[in-house]
Protein backbone atom coordinates (compact mmCIF):
# COMPACT_ATOMS: atom_id res chain seq x y z
CA UNK A 1 0.00 0.00 0.00
CA UNK A 2 1.39 3.41 -1.03
CA UNK A 3 1.79 6.35 1.31
CA UNK A 4 -1.13 8.07 -0.43
CA UNK A 5 -3.39 5.07 0.07
CA UNK A 6 -2.41 4.76 3.72
CA UNK A 7 -3.16 8.47 4.22
CA UNK A 8 -6.59 8.11 2.60
CA UNK A 9 -7.36 5.04 4.71
CA UNK A 10 -6.35 6.93 7.86
CA UNK A 11 -8.58 9.89 6.91
CA UNK A 12 -11.52 7.59 6.28
CA UNK A 13 -10.90 5.94 9.63
CA UNK A 14 -10.88 9.30 11.40
CA UNK A 15 -14.10 10.29 9.61
CA UNK A 16 -15.89 7.10 10.65
CA UNK A 17 -14.61 7.48 14.21
CA UNK A 18 -15.88 11.08 14.37
CA UNK A 19 -19.27 10.09 12.94
CA UNK A 20 -19.56 7.18 15.36
CA UNK A 21 -18.75 9.44 18.29
CA UNK A 22 -21.43 11.96 17.25
CA UNK A 23 -24.04 9.21 16.94
CA UNK A 24 -23.01 7.82 20.34
CA UNK A 25 -23.44 11.27 21.92
CA UNK A 26 -26.96 11.56 20.52
CA UNK A 27 -27.93 8.06 21.60
CA UNK A 28 -26.40 8.64 25.04
CA UNK A 29 -28.39 11.85 25.58
CA UNK A 30 -31.61 10.29 24.33
CA UNK A 31 -31.00 7.24 26.52
CA UNK A 32 -30.56 9.47 29.56
CA UNK A 33 -33.72 11.44 28.75
CA UNK A 34 -35.72 8.25 28.22
CA UNK A 35 -34.43 6.87 31.53
CA UNK A 36 -35.64 10.04 33.27
CA UNK A 37 -39.12 10.42 31.73
CA UNK A 38 -39.80 7.34 29.64
CA UNK A 39 -40.90 7.36 26.02
CA UNK A 40 -43.93 9.61 26.51
CA UNK A 41 -42.12 12.88 25.61
CA UNK A 42 -40.85 11.27 22.40
CA UNK A 43 -44.26 9.89 21.40
CA UNK A 44 -46.01 13.17 22.22
CA UNK A 45 -43.59 15.02 19.93
CA UNK A 46 -45.04 13.11 16.97
CA UNK A 47 -48.62 12.87 18.19
CA UNK A 48 -49.22 16.53 19.05
CA UNK A 49 -48.01 18.16 15.83
CA UNK A 50 -50.94 19.45 13.73
CA UNK A 51 -50.72 19.35 9.95
CA UNK A 52 -51.09 23.12 9.57
CA UNK A 53 -47.80 23.81 11.33
CA UNK A 54 -45.74 22.20 8.55
CA UNK A 55 -46.39 25.01 6.01
CA UNK A 56 -45.48 27.50 8.73
CA UNK A 57 -42.25 25.57 9.31
CA UNK A 58 -41.51 25.62 5.57
CA UNK A 59 -42.01 29.40 5.48
CA UNK A 60 -39.90 30.16 8.56
CA UNK A 61 -37.23 27.64 7.55
CA UNK A 62 -37.12 29.20 4.10
CA UNK A 63 -36.60 32.65 5.64
CA UNK A 64 -33.73 31.22 7.68
CA UNK A 65 -32.10 29.73 4.59
CA UNK A 66 -32.59 32.95 2.61
CA UNK A 67 -30.94 35.12 5.28
CA UNK A 68 -28.04 32.67 5.58
CA UNK A 69 -27.51 32.72 1.81
CA UNK A 70 -27.55 36.52 1.69
CA UNK A 71 -25.15 36.73 4.65
CA UNK A 72 -22.82 34.25 2.98
CA UNK A 73 -22.83 36.24 -0.29
CA UNK A 74 -21.87 39.46 1.50
CA UNK A 75 -18.90 37.81 3.24
CA UNK A 76 -17.84 35.71 0.22
CA UNK A 77 -17.74 38.80 -2.00
CA UNK A 78 -14.97 40.24 0.17
CA UNK A 79 -13.04 36.99 -0.22
CA UNK A 80 -13.16 37.37 -4.02
CA UNK A 81 -15.95 34.82 -4.48
CA UNK A 82 -19.06 35.88 -6.35
CA UNK A 83 -22.20 33.73 -6.22
CA UNK A 84 -25.71 34.60 -7.30
CA UNK A 85 -28.69 34.69 -4.96
CA UNK A 86 -30.31 31.61 -6.50
CA UNK A 87 -27.21 29.38 -6.37
CA UNK A 88 -26.44 30.61 -2.84
CA UNK A 89 -29.94 29.69 -1.66
CA UNK A 90 -29.67 26.30 -3.38
CA UNK A 91 -26.34 25.55 -1.73
CA UNK A 92 -27.54 26.69 1.71
CA UNK A 93 -30.74 24.66 1.47
CA UNK A 94 -28.74 21.62 0.46
CA UNK A 95 -26.36 22.26 3.36
CA UNK A 96 -29.28 22.60 5.79
CA UNK A 97 -30.62 19.21 4.74
CA UNK A 98 -27.24 17.51 5.03
CA UNK A 99 -26.56 19.17 8.39
CA UNK A 100 -29.86 17.76 9.63
CA UNK A 101 -29.15 14.16 8.66
CA UNK A 102 -25.38 13.80 9.13
CA UNK A 103 -23.26 13.73 12.30
CA UNK A 104 -21.87 16.96 13.68
CA UNK A 105 -24.17 19.37 11.89
CA UNK A 106 -21.37 20.82 9.74
CA UNK A 107 -20.96 18.36 6.85
CA UNK A 108 -23.37 20.24 4.63
CA UNK A 109 -21.53 23.51 5.16
CA UNK A 110 -18.20 21.85 4.40
CA UNK A 111 -19.62 20.64 1.09
CA UNK A 112 -21.08 24.09 0.41
CA UNK A 113 -17.63 25.64 0.78
CA UNK A 114 -15.79 22.93 -1.17
CA UNK A 115 -18.29 22.75 -4.05
CA UNK A 116 -16.40 23.24 -7.32
CA UNK A 117 -19.46 23.64 -9.55
CA UNK A 118 -19.79 26.47 -12.05
CA UNK A 119 -22.40 28.52 -10.16
CA UNK A 120 -19.76 30.74 -8.49
CA UNK A 121 -16.96 32.94 -9.81
CA UNK A 122 -13.69 32.80 -7.90
CA UNK A 123 -10.96 35.32 -8.62
CA UNK A 124 -7.45 33.99 -9.06
CA UNK A 125 -4.84 34.51 -6.38
CA UNK A 126 -4.34 32.65 -3.14
CA UNK A 127 -6.08 29.42 -2.32
CA UNK A 128 -9.65 29.45 -3.60
CA UNK A 129 -10.59 26.58 -1.30
CA UNK A 130 -9.10 28.35 1.72
CA UNK A 131 -11.04 31.52 0.92
CA UNK A 132 -14.26 29.54 0.41
CA UNK A 133 -13.91 27.89 3.83
CA UNK A 134 -13.04 31.24 5.42
CA UNK A 135 -16.25 32.82 4.08
CA UNK A 136 -18.33 29.85 5.19
CA UNK A 137 -16.74 29.74 8.64
CA UNK A 138 -17.25 33.47 9.18
CA UNK A 139 -20.94 33.36 8.32
CA UNK A 140 -21.56 30.27 10.46
CA UNK A 141 -19.74 31.83 13.40
CA UNK A 142 -21.85 34.98 13.14
CA UNK A 143 -24.99 32.86 13.31
CA UNK A 144 -23.56 31.05 16.34
CA UNK A 145 -22.70 34.35 18.02
CA UNK A 146 -26.26 35.65 17.66
CA UNK A 147 -27.69 32.38 19.01
CA UNK A 148 -25.50 32.49 22.12
CA UNK A 149 -26.12 36.20 22.70
CA UNK A 150 -29.86 35.55 22.72
CA UNK A 151 -29.43 32.55 25.03
CA UNK A 152 -27.07 34.51 27.28
CA UNK A 153 -29.49 37.38 27.72
CA UNK A 154 -32.22 34.91 28.64
CA UNK A 155 -30.02 32.97 31.05
CA UNK A 156 -28.76 36.07 32.85
CA UNK A 157 -32.16 36.11 34.56
CA UNK A 158 -32.50 32.37 35.17
CA UNK A 159 -28.88 31.29 35.71
CA UNK A 160 -26.44 34.25 35.70
CA UNK A 161 -23.24 32.19 35.51
CA UNK A 162 -24.57 30.19 32.57
CA UNK A 163 -25.68 33.44 30.96
CA UNK A 164 -22.20 34.92 31.27
CA UNK A 165 -20.70 31.72 29.88
CA UNK A 166 -23.06 31.88 26.91
CA UNK A 167 -22.11 35.50 26.23
CA UNK A 168 -18.47 34.40 26.49
CA UNK A 169 -19.04 31.78 23.79
CA UNK A 170 -20.64 34.46 21.59
CA UNK A 171 -17.65 36.76 22.13
CA UNK A 172 -15.23 33.96 21.27
CA UNK A 173 -17.17 33.22 18.07
CA UNK A 174 -16.95 36.87 17.01
CA UNK A 175 -13.23 37.06 17.84
CA UNK A 176 -12.50 33.97 15.74
CA UNK A 177 -14.68 35.20 12.87
CA UNK A 178 -13.15 38.70 12.92
CA UNK A 179 -10.01 37.61 11.04
CA UNK A 180 -12.28 36.80 8.08
CA UNK A 181 -14.66 39.72 8.60
CA UNK A 182 -12.00 42.45 8.60
CA UNK A 183 -12.23 43.06 4.81
CA UNK A 184 -15.91 44.00 5.13
CA UNK A 185 -16.99 47.62 5.19
CA UNK A 186 -19.00 49.00 8.09
CA UNK A 187 -22.18 48.84 6.02
CA UNK A 188 -21.56 45.22 5.10
CA UNK A 189 -20.84 44.32 8.73
CA UNK A 190 -24.16 45.88 9.76
CA UNK A 191 -25.86 43.93 6.99
CA UNK A 192 -24.29 40.66 8.19
CA UNK A 193 -25.41 41.31 11.77
CA UNK A 194 -28.97 42.19 10.71
CA UNK A 195 -29.22 39.12 8.48
CA UNK A 196 -27.89 36.95 11.30
CA UNK A 197 -30.48 38.37 13.70
CA UNK A 198 -33.28 37.90 11.16
CA UNK A 199 -32.30 34.28 10.50
CA UNK A 200 -32.16 33.56 14.21
CA UNK A 201 -35.55 35.20 14.68
CA UNK A 202 -37.08 32.91 12.05
CA UNK A 203 -35.80 29.76 13.77
CA UNK A 204 -36.72 31.11 17.23
CA UNK A 205 -40.24 31.93 15.99
CA UNK A 206 -40.63 28.36 14.74
CA UNK A 207 -39.41 26.95 18.06
CA UNK A 208 -41.66 29.29 20.05
CA UNK A 209 -44.62 28.34 17.86
CA UNK A 210 -43.82 24.67 18.43
CA UNK A 211 -43.75 25.22 22.20
CA UNK A 212 -47.16 26.88 22.11
CA UNK A 213 -48.65 24.09 19.98
CA UNK A 214 -47.30 20.94 21.67
CA UNK A 215 -46.98 22.30 25.23
CA UNK A 216 -49.93 24.72 25.52
CA UNK A 217 -49.55 25.00 29.29
CA UNK A 218 -46.39 27.11 28.78
CA UNK A 219 -47.24 30.86 28.88
CA UNK A 220 -46.61 32.77 25.66
CA UNK A 221 -44.19 35.16 27.39
CA UNK A 222 -41.81 32.28 28.16
CA UNK A 223 -41.69 30.73 24.70
CA UNK A 224 -39.08 33.02 23.04
CA UNK A 225 -36.61 32.71 25.92
CA UNK A 226 -36.95 28.94 26.13
CA UNK A 227 -36.51 28.75 22.36
CA UNK A 228 -33.35 30.88 22.58
CA UNK A 229 -31.67 28.49 25.01
CA UNK A 230 -32.62 25.40 23.00
CA UNK A 231 -31.35 26.93 19.74
CA UNK A 232 -28.02 27.74 21.39
CA UNK A 233 -27.78 24.09 22.45
CA UNK A 234 -28.48 23.07 18.87
CA UNK A 235 -25.62 25.31 17.70
CA UNK A 236 -23.07 23.15 19.51
CA UNK A 237 -21.53 20.90 16.81
CA UNK A 238 -22.18 17.67 18.72
CA UNK A 239 -24.67 14.93 18.12
CA UNK A 240 -26.36 13.67 15.00
CA UNK A 241 -27.88 16.44 12.91
CA UNK A 242 -28.45 18.67 15.95
CA UNK A 243 -30.38 16.00 17.84
CA UNK A 244 -29.35 15.42 21.43
CA UNK A 245 -27.78 18.67 22.70
CA UNK A 246 -30.91 20.58 21.65
CA UNK A 247 -33.18 18.29 23.66
CA UNK A 248 -30.88 18.42 26.70
CA UNK A 249 -30.74 22.24 26.51
CA UNK A 250 -34.52 22.47 26.17
CA UNK A 251 -35.14 20.19 29.16
CA UNK A 252 -32.68 22.25 31.23
CA UNK A 253 -34.23 25.57 30.17
CA UNK A 254 -37.74 24.38 31.00
CA UNK A 255 -36.51 23.19 34.39
CA UNK A 256 -34.83 26.54 35.12
CA UNK A 257 -38.07 28.34 34.30
CA UNK A 258 -40.03 26.13 36.69
CA UNK A 259 -41.73 23.95 34.07
CA UNK A 260 -41.63 20.17 33.68
CA UNK A 261 -38.37 19.28 31.87
CA UNK A 262 -39.99 16.53 29.80
CA UNK A 263 -42.13 19.21 28.13
CA UNK A 264 -38.91 20.74 26.83
CA UNK A 265 -37.91 17.37 25.37
CA UNK A 266 -41.28 17.07 23.62
CA UNK A 267 -41.09 20.60 22.20
CA UNK A 268 -37.51 20.14 21.06
CA UNK A 269 -38.16 16.87 19.24
CA UNK A 270 -41.24 18.36 17.58
CA UNK A 271 -39.12 21.33 16.49
CA UNK A 272 -36.49 18.96 15.12
CA UNK A 273 -39.11 17.19 13.01
CA UNK A 274 -40.42 20.50 11.67
CA UNK A 275 -36.92 21.84 10.98
CA UNK A 276 -36.00 18.66 9.13
CA UNK A 277 -39.20 18.81 7.09
CA UNK A 278 -38.42 22.43 6.16
CA UNK A 279 -35.07 21.34 4.68
CA UNK A 280 -36.57 18.74 2.31
CA UNK A 281 -36.21 21.11 -0.67
CA UNK A 282 -32.48 20.74 0.01
CA UNK A 283 -32.78 16.99 -0.57
CA UNK A 284 -34.31 17.65 -3.99
CA UNK A 285 -31.57 20.16 -4.80
CA UNK A 286 -28.93 17.66 -3.68
CA UNK A 287 -30.37 15.01 -5.99
CA UNK A 288 -30.55 17.42 -8.94
CA UNK A 289 -26.92 18.46 -8.41
CA UNK A 290 -25.41 15.08 -7.59
CA UNK A 291 -27.18 12.66 -9.94
CA UNK A 292 -25.84 14.26 -13.17
CA UNK A 293 -22.32 14.17 -11.72
CA UNK A 294 -22.70 10.51 -10.82
CA UNK A 295 -23.92 9.79 -14.33
CA UNK A 296 -20.92 11.59 -15.86
CA UNK A 297 -18.58 9.68 -13.55
CA UNK A 298 -20.22 6.40 -14.62
CA UNK A 299 -19.73 7.25 -18.30
CA UNK A 300 -16.07 8.12 -17.74
CA UNK A 301 -15.55 4.84 -15.88
CA UNK A 302 -17.29 2.88 -18.65
CA UNK A 303 -15.09 4.52 -21.30
CA UNK A 304 -11.95 3.73 -19.32
CA UNK A 305 -13.01 0.12 -18.85
CA UNK A 306 -13.83 -0.11 -22.54
CA UNK A 307 -10.35 1.16 -23.49
CA UNK A 308 -8.78 -1.19 -20.98
CA UNK A 309 -10.44 -4.25 -22.48
CA UNK A 310 -9.75 -3.23 -26.08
Amino acid sequence: MSLDQRSQTARRGHTFLFAGLQVAITLGIFGFLAAQWGMTPFMDAFRLLPVWIFPAAALLGGIGVLTQALRWRVIARHHRISIGVGPAIARCWQAAFLNGVLPGGLAGDALRAADDSSDAEVEAGGSALRRAFAAMAAERLMGTAVAFIAAGLTLLVLAPLAGLASLGVATAAVVVAWRWLKPLSRGDLIQVVLLSATGWAAFAALFALTILVVTPTIPLAWAPGLAAVAIAGMSVPLGFGGWGPREAAAAWAFSLAGFAPHLGVTASISYGLLALASTLPGAIILALRVLPRLERARRVRDRREGRGSA
